[in-house]
């Protein structure tokens, strides 16, 4: 059986856990706190992050890895785009999300205001937290707003875009922040619109113990949305 390594609330081993679900593909999941990984983590994953797999014989990380990789074990149904420019547009998304969002998100939000001074008893850094707040995250929300011109991303059809857009949405609100319906009406429309999929709602089973253990994450998004 496949086992994903990581915490459930983590933005990338969500991704991995959805991709999963939506492939009805039976997992089981390995806890693994990026801050406290097992003495051997380093041999699964060789960068110290989470998520990380095993496959029968097959180990690999880095949650966009390992959602190609599940893509091509298990090609139906299929989380990318068949088209040439639709498929490079679901890249390029997961891509912006992964390589440039999520930095602000989880580092200058999350990691500063829950899991530094809860954890690693360090204060906040307001300094870095101002500037994700105000320079870093507001023009790529607003990329994202600009960019969804229907139900979904690319292609007219759910994919690895909008399970990489809907994951980091979830912990931008896990940091207290809220995606505002005046400001950016077609992603708040389009985020709870998402989570109400079936594949977030078996994910959530796990998800939510695991996050309110945590006892500092904002969870008021899945109170608006009735979890």
């Amino acid at each position: 059986m496949l086992k994903i390594h990581g915490v459930p609330f983590s933005a990338h081993t969500r991704k991995v856990i959805i991709a999963a679900i939506e492939k009805d593909l039976p997992y089981d999941l390995v806890p693994v706190v990026p801050l406290a990984p097992p003495p051997d983590w380093r041999q699964l994953s060789p960068l110290g992050h989470i998520p990380a797999i095993e496959d029968g014989p097959v180990r690999l990380a880095d949650s966009s890895v390992i959602c190609q990789y599940l893509e091509r074990q298990h090609p139906t149904p299929s989380l990318y785009p068949s088209a040439a420019g639709a498929f490079g547009q679901a890249l390029w998304i997961e891509e912006f999300v992964d390589g440039g969002l999520q930095q602000h998100v989880l580092r200058g939000l999350l990691m500063q205001r829950v899991f530094a001074p809860k954890f690693l008893n360090r204060a906040p850094d307001e300094q870095l937290i101002q500037k994700s707040l105000t320079e870093m995250i507001p023009p790529a929300l607003g990329y994202l707003e600009n960019s969804l011109s229907a139900e979904y991303f690319v292609g007219g059809s759910f994919s690895i875009a909008d399970i990489t857009v809907a994951s980091i949405l979830i912990n931008f609100h896990y940091a207290g922040e809220r995606l505002e319906a005046d400001r950016h009406p077609k992603l708040h429309r389009y985020l709870d619109r998402t989570l109400k999929r079936e594949s977030f709602r078996k994910a959530f089973e796990k998800e939510l113990p695991a996050a309110r253990s945590v006892g500092a994450l904002d969870m008021s998004l899945f109170g608006r949305l009735g979890y």
